[in-house]
């Protein structure tokens, strides 16, 4: 029944979500033990397009999908896999453990993901360009509001200018006052956020460098940006994703802090010692 499914509503399908389609069909015997991430990867999209995908078809997510490639195959609910109930790891006893211990383990694969993904010289290229620039936006919501502003608060302690707004109106209204020698930086995992990407279009419209920090390589956010930098998240279901850990997207902006300081260590840690003082001066003088 679900191939039928698939079938029926393929030609409603994006690009993207016909992939994951024709992936599964031709991987049918593996489809109900496959994980959401090991389908995303094999059909090359991201995984909020595999859930979009199930979600035109009527599915509720991915271990509902799952449930039902298994009813058609004769077998029982309580015969799924635990790998297939979230997109979790398969355990060699093939029991269900601890879910305190199955997201600690989710979270080291997602910064995995994002290291395996990530572009150094892609990412060099843009330290280049950040250290040079006048004004670095950084944009998020919701969620990823978490990250735009750690990555914000990090560049301020180097000694770079940046901004960061958490009302969205004053997110494009500051995107729409850069310039060429400033940089944007959008965060959303889903990369349909539309209040970032509206953003991000303002700021390359008046001619700023953009990036956007996506867990969808293939999303509205990434064609929009002059860098794209993937940041895989993991969740079962769609509804999950506004709790759903944004760990890869911190792992980033570590990496991009760092890669940072590596580029000129003297001078990024005479600023670090220097917010280190004015900090200290300030706790100093309240104090009193």
């Amino acid at each position: 029944m679900w191939k039928i499914e698939l079938k029926m509503h393929y030609p409603s399908f994006s690009k993207q979500q016909q992939q994951v389609a024709d992936y599964l069909l031709e991987e049918e015997q593996q489809a109900g033990t496959m994980t959401i991430r090991e389908c995303a990867n094999g059909a090359q999209v991201g995984q909020p397009t595999v859930l979009r995908m199930l979600k035109k078809c009527g599915y509720e997510g991915w271990a509902d999908f799952q449930h039902q490639v298994w009813k058609s195959a004769g077998g029982e609910k309580d015969m799924i896999p635990l790998e297939s109930t979230g997109n979790t790891g398969e355990r060699e006893n093939g029991f269900k453990e601890s879910g305190v211990l199955q997201i600690i383990r989710d979270d080291i694969q997602m910064i995995a993901d994002m290291a395996e993904k990530l572009d150094m010289n892609q990412l060099n290229q843009l330290v280049k360009v950040m250290k040079r620039a006048k004004i670095i936006d950084v944009y998020g919501t919701d969620n990823s509001a978490n990250a735009a502003a750690e990555l914000s608060g990090r560049l301020l302690h180097l000694g770079l200018t940046s901004r960061n707004y958490s009302d969205l109106f004053f997110q494009k209204i500051s995107a729409g006052h850069l310039g060429e020698k400033d940089v944007a930086v959008s965060f959303s995992i889903s990369g349909e956020t539309i209040a970032v990407i509206e953003a991000l279009q303002a700021a390359k419209q008046c001619g700023a460098v953009t990036v956007a920090v996506t867990g969808d390589e293939h999303s509205t956010l990434a064609e929009t940006a002059d860098y794209v930098f993937v940041t895989p998240t993991i969740y079962a279901h769609q509804v999950s994703k506004w709790i759903a850990s944004r760990i890869s997207q911190i792992a980033f902006v570590d990496t991009l802090c760092a890669a940072i300081m590596e580029s000129d260590m003297e001078r990024f840690s005479e600023q670090l010692s220097k917010s280190t003082r004015e900090f200290e001066e300030d706790i100093s003088e309240r104090a009193k």
